[in-house]
């Protein structure tokens, strides 16, 4: 079924042509470079070697029995704290947080962390950052009831907090030994050949979303409804597997469908493609099958779909494929279809919606657009590890590269030795709490905002804190 009385509204005010004309007039542009403002998880901060190296502000260690973790989306209950869900955590050894005798992937070994901070960050405090524990000096799990594969490499992916309600999108029965997935745009679900990763829907390269919910009271305990027995639809809809949510900016009113819905982006392969948009009703946000799904457009306008349509195409083989205009922007360049963790914010100063991503060879990339559905602008670069060798012994160290002389993976490496693993850097988070307008003052002055955004690292395995200048003209 398409979406037709409020179809009939959202015409009116998105006109053939519309949407084209507001994202092309305007270039985003970022001005000077993007820059590290402090290292947010770890003891020490990795370049400056150990012992004796300069200490973290939040010493995740010794205070929390965290040594390292990565991802870390925020999740804002302004005016309560900002939430981070953090994903394989690890210990002192460097290893994860893991029960004896356990699979790598059922723990759980995530990390909640939080803060009430609401000035921007800084190089002598960073973020101020706290996390949950469950003893002195011992890093609590957000754990998921019933229960899901909350170990290595299945992650919390995002969240969004209203009306007293933590909702959060968690990766599950994702195999610890994936297969690199290459786009497959027509169906987009189809496992790779069976080889380290067994490729069943339970232990998959793929894997799966559940959505689950928490309360304010107790944001480390989230529930998730199955289906019951029988019911076509899982938990999250097809696609949405790799998925997040963002608040919509305040004030917006009808015929905007913002007005009472949060938008929800999904990608179907981890860092293989665009992706796709649901509008999940604020009123029944937990039950996916009421959200409706973009599916492209029709004279200019959004088309929306629900879900028996959006899950309604297969193949002769059964696989589904989604809609021919599912994807919220078109792969150009033909590399773009690379989106694994990603962050989507409304940005107040440039009145547009922001999306961040990482492409390979690691490169964070950002576009905008006037509404979550688009049009979407051409990607620019924020970071680049090819553009800027000085992130080299700074940012991350870089495989076949001579050692840098602070911590690898828990490792301190002789100057000189060569790095034996890949540095990398991915899951660009932009904390919007934190957003600055930093406009020149005068009459027809180009559009600036001033973002900081979480940047996970490997190797180190550790999370920074970077700061961007963004200007919209």
């Amino acid at each position: 079924m398409r979406w037709s009385c409020p179809l009939a509204l959202l015409t009116a005010t998105f006109a053939a042509g519309s949407l084209s004309t507001a994202a092309n007039a305007a270039t985003l542009s970022l001005v000077g470079s993007s820059t590290t403002v402090c290292q947010l998880i770890g003891e020490t901060i990795w370049d400056t070697g150990t012992p004796g190296g300069t200490p973290t502000a939040a010493k995740t260690l010794s205070n929390f029995g965290l040594a390292g973790v990565d991802l870390g989306f925020p999740v804002d209950s302004s005016p309560g704290p900002l939430y981070f869900l953090f994903g394989d955590g690890s210990l002192a050894s460097g290893l994860p947080d893991h029960p004896p005798n356990s699979l790598p992937t059922e723990p759980p070994d995530d990390a909640l962390g939080h803060t009430s901070r609401t000035t921007p960050p800084d190089s002598a405090t960073c973020l101020d950052l706290q996390i949950a524990t469950s003893a002195p000096n011992k890093f609590a799990h957000p754990k998921v009831t019933p229960r899901i594969q909350q170990g290595s490499f299945n992650v919390p992916t995002g969240g969004v907090f209203f009306d007293n309600t933590f909702y959060a999108f968690f990766w599950t029965d994702h195999c610890l030994t994936p297969s690199a997935l290459t786009p497959n745009r027509r169906t987009p679900l189809r496992r790779p050949t069976p080889g380290a990763c067994l490729e069943t829907p339970q232990n998959s390269s793929i894997g799966r979303s559940v959505l689950a919910q928490a309360t304010a009271l107790n944001p480390l305990d989230f529930t998730w409804q199955p289906p019951p027995a029988g019911l076509l639809f899982t938990n999250m809809p097809s696609g949405f597997v790799y998925a997040s949510a963002a608040n919509p900016p305040p004030g917006v009113t009808p015929p905007n469908p913002l007005a009472s819905a949060i938008p929800v982006f999904g990608v179907p392969r981890y860092r293989a493609s665009i992706p796709y948009l649901a509008l999940a009703p604020r009123a029944t946000f937990a039950d996916p099958h009421t959200w409706l799904f973009f599916a492209g457009y029709e004279f200019g306008v959004p088309v929306w779909i629900t879900r028996p349509t959006w899950e309604s195409r297969h193949n002769a083989a059964g696989e589904w494929m989604p809609p021919s205009g599912a994807e919220i922007f078109a792969a150009e360049p033909a590399d773009e279809r690379c989106v694994g963790e990603h962050s989507v914010t409304w940005n107040a100063p440039l009145r547009s919606w922001l999306l961040l991503y990482t492409c390979v060879p690691w490169v964070v990339e950002a576009r905008f657009a006037p509404e979550p559905w688009g049009p979407w602008s051409t990607p620019i670069i924020l970071l680049s590890a090819v553009q800027d060798p000085g992130l080299n012994c700074t940012l991350i160290q870089r495989v076949g590269l001579t050692g840098c002389p602070g911590l690898a993976l828990g490792q301190t490496l002789p100057p000189g030795s060569t790095v034996p693993w890949p540095g990398a850097f991915y899951a660009p988070f932009v904390m919007s709490r934190y957003t600055q307008d930093v406009t020149p003052p005068g009459p027809g002055q180009p559009k600036r905002a001033r973002i900081y955004w979480l940047l996970s690292t490997w190797n180190p395995y550790t999370i920074v804190v970077m700061q961007s200048t963004l200007e919209l003209q």
